[in-house]
């Protein structure tokens, strides 16, 4: 199984095209963005998106591309404009514009965002990334700051959180993460639906899971993904993604689910494809047959994404992965 992101077209013919092409290159699954934008206001495009896909012949999941600024993805959210009551506090009491995972309104949203996905006829659910808020990406500039203090988390920790970010409070962060994942990903199973979750390749600090075997056992899984883009971590690329491919293949081997691993095709030059290169073929001789890409012509109309050789990127990643270039 190899595939590929695709974002940034709705519109139902020129998606289609896409679809061709990536059957036509050898992919044969696409992951489809579901942002709250789509969620709004592109529902059934969406559901004709999937069909479209389908008919390429690929397998298709989608991702809740930025929702809530809990999950990963450039899209913004505006449920935390409507409900700021539930929104996570960071340590030294500030309010931020991210969905607080403990707070019951926020999971009864996912609970809703996945429920159309299913509806839509997607082959899985990709819960992309989930995380406590990222300062920076909530405009705050002391990258020490952390969250949840807020009501609910006090109410699940068993009394008012500590203003330091203690060894207790990193454990109750994670296992807040993995309660949220196992109401998500039993709410997709109890639909007839599949869950891929996709952690940061990440196992300390405040945004690392140091225990993924958590993870990988909960009730309804069925894969469990990483995403080790080494230039995002300023990480040499051969050292970065071999350890995280084996971690996700061993924890995945323990608990009898899938293991897919993303590579990036976005944010690299010409200089970065043998790096490339090298990490698609550890990967495949760490055991590891689901190799996606983010993304779709190594996301060349995303400027922020974009370098001026996506177009060689492009071609390297596709002829790497799915064995066929560009499409005669």
């Amino acid at each position: 199984m190899t595939g590929c992101s695709y974002f940034g077209v709705r519109i139902p013919r020129h998606v289609e095209e896409d679809m061709r092409d990536l059957a036509r290159r050898g992919y044969t699954g696409v992951l489809h963005t579901f942002s709250e934008n789509d969620l709004a206001y592109y529902r059934a495009t969406m559901q004709r998106i999937v069909e479209l896909s389908h008919g390429a012949g690929l397998e298709v999941q989608m991702c809740p591309w930025g929702v809530g600024r809990t999950f990963g993805g450039e899209a913004e959210s505006r449920w935390v404009g409507f409900h700021p009551e539930a929104c996570q506090v960071l340590d030294d009491g500030c309010h931020v514009p991210t969905g607080c995972l403990n707070r019951p309104a926020y999971r009864a949203f996912c609970r809703e965002w996945a429920d159309a996905v299913v509806d839509a006829g997607a082959d899985r659910v990709f819960w992309d990334e989930p995380h406590w808020t990222v300062p920076e990406h909530v405009g705050i500039d002391e990258p020490a700051r952390w969250a949840c203090r807020c009501d609910a988390c006090a109410e699940r920790f068993g009394g008012e959180l500590p203003r330091e970010l203690t060894p207790e409070v990193l454990a109750f962060r994670e296992a807040s993460v993995v309660d949220f994942l196992r109401e998500l990903v039993g709410q997709v199973a109890e639909r007839g639906g599949r869950s891929t979750v996709c952690l940061l390749p990440l196992t300390e600090g405040a945004h690392g899971v140091s225990d993924w075997d958590a993870v990988a056992a909960l009730p309804g899984l069925d894969t469990l993904a990483t995403d080790p883009y080494w230039k995002n971590f300023d990480e040499p690329a051969g050292p970065f993604v071999g350890r995280f491919a084996r971690l996700l293949r061993e924890t995945a081997d323990r608990a009898g689910v899938g293991a897919e691993l993303w590579l990036p095709s976005f944010g690299l030059t010409r200089e970065d494809i043998p790096d490339l290169e090298a990490v698609i073929a550890a990967a495949r001789a760490e055991g590891i047959e689901r190799l996606w890409t983010w993304g779709y012509e190594a996301c060349g109309h995303m400027s922020k994404l974009a370098t001026p050789d996506a177009p060689l990127v492009w071609e390297a990643v596709s002829a790497g992965l799915a064995g066929v270039g560009s499409p005669t």
